[in-house]
């Protein structure tokens, strides 16, 4: 048997970057925060990739599926003093469940509901899909628009074609805008600001507002330079923005003018007794420049690795609108299951955002096991899913886990989520006799002080599994 889709061939190969919101231990629920519970600053993520190996058989169906799990996981379960676990593992060809415990009853996911966001994205809008950030002229009013177009990695400088946050650059669309007025022999424009791609209120009643100055979420906008985050990169904690358009549009404005513009609120429009110039300027009247964003399939390798919530959300808002539905928080849970209906039962599923900052959103482990199976043997866009997951010991919220475990560290693929009293994990392995098992593994309502009890028994778990030849 084979996977005609590549997916798993890869599964373990490529660059990714630190995701600094889920690396520290001894910091539970900095990436998501219960309302209750104060919770310290987010430090913004710094890039650190790593080459990882990818294994030959990770396809290989002749590989004998393991049959003593059950014992393994016992083990470390009973060994844990946290108790209360919901659990299913299955072999990731043949979908055989080999090991199941409360796995029907839905849980608060937090991060990782970002897996149904990613999978949903890749469905509905097309892993090679770019979003376009455009500047467009009307001479009647010499007015330019600099329109949002989704992306929420927009660089502040130059486009750099080589990086996924920064790919498209304000500097390069105010460099293309003012050399078509040139061209055009206009010098002086008024700017407008169009960010009617997303509608009704930026920010999700559930989240709070001080989580904005923690770095954690941002108000989700169609344009926003670095995901929002405010201050020197070089800097260990920052904050995000609470206008995020406003700051891309100002640094906009600033460009043009450095590029030779006048950005002035009144400007010279085409009078309209000149019937000819009129005629002329409606002609060339239109988009002017644009900058595109990497890939989707980039786009959301980056939302999973750094578990950045804010792009998980503007995901969110694209596949609604993928989907012919408002771009809105919302319009986005919803988009997101109705994507996934198809391809997945998630009748025990319910979204209240798209990121998984939601104490509310319910997934149960059997609706996120499903999933990732379906990925593993899919010929479509969700067939690279699991590729898209940091990798243990190697890169994002996974780094500093499983780097102890030669057999873990670099074949475990998995999606992290942290609240202050929850800890998930769900993805893939490969096991010592080169099966390729799915798992995921979920807990809610831990007391604080057990947290990381509760995720040290998790990551037993998976290790055990990397080191299972169970036969």
């Amino acid at each position: 048997m084979s996977i005609t889709a590549g997916s798993l061939a890869v599964v373990l190969a490529g660059l990714a970057a630190v995701d600094a919101y889920d690396v520290f231990p001894e910091l539970p629920g900095i990436l998501t925060t219960d309302p209750a519970i104060e919770v310290q600053a987010v430090p913004a993520p710094h890039a650190q990739a790593q080459d990882v190996p990818a294994p030959a058989s990770a396809l290989d169906d002749s590989a004998p599926v393991p049959t003593t799990i059950p014992d393994k996981v016992d083990k470390v379960l009973s060994e844990s003093k946290v108790k209360g676990f919901g659990i299913e593992i299955r072999d990731g060809l043949s979908d055989e469940v080999l090991y199941a415990e409360n796995e029907t009853k839905p849980r608060t996911p937090a991060s990782v509901t970002k897996v149904l966001t990613a999978s949903a994205a890749l469905l509905t809008i097309g892993g090679e899909t770019r979003l376009s950030t455009t500047a467009e002229f009307d001479p009647t009013t010499a007015t330019v628009t600099l329109t949002g177009g989704g992306d929420s990695l927009l660089g502040a400088g130059e486009s750099q074609p080589g990086a996924v946050n920064g790919h498209a650059g304000l500097t390069t669309l105010a460099q293309e805008t003012a050399e078509s007025l040139q061209n055009r022999n206009v010098a002086e424009v008024a700017l407008d600001l169009d960010t009617s791609r997303y509608t009704g209120e930026d920010f999700s009643p559930g989240w709070e507002r001080s989580d904005i100055a923690k770095g954690v979420i941002a108000p989700i906008q169609p344009l926003m330079i670095d995901t929002g985050y405010v201050g020197s990169k070089d800097k260990d904690w920052r904050g995000r923005s609470e206008h995020p358009a406003k700051d891309a549009f100002a640094v906009f404005t600033e460009e043009l003018e450095a590029a030779g513009i006048t950005v002035t609120d009144d400007p010279k429009p085409v009078q309209e007794a000149d019937a000819d110039a009129k005629a002329d300027a409606d002609a060339e009247a239109g988009e002017v420049a644009s900058v595109e964003s990497a890939t989707i399939s980039e786009i959301v390798e980056y939302a999973l690795v750094h578990s950045d919530n804010v792009v998980a959300e503007v995901l969110g808002n694209e596949v609604a609108i993928a989907q012919g539905e408002p771009g809105s928080l919302e319009s986005g849970p919803q988009a997101v299951l109705a994507a996934l209906a198809d391809s997945v039962d998630l009748g025990t599923t319910h979204l209240e955002d798209t990121s998984g900052l939601s104490y509310d959103n319910q997934i149960s482990p059997h609706d996120l096991t499903t999933i990732l199976q379906t990925s593993v043997v899919a010929d479509d866009a969700l067939s690279n899913l699991i590729g898209y997951l940091p990798v243990g010991g190697l890169t994002g919220t996974l780094t500093d886990r499983f780097t102890k475990d030669k057999n873990a560290a670099g074949t475990v693929h998995a999606k992290t989520g942290t609240l202050s009293t929850v800890t998930s994990l769900a993805g893939g392995v490969l096991d010592a006799d080169g099966r390729y098992l799915v798992f995921t593994l979920q807990i809610d309502d831990v007391d604080k002080d057990r947290i990381l009890e509760a995720r040290k028994t998790v990551d037993d778990i998976v290790a055990a599994l990397a080191n299972c030849g169970c036969r």
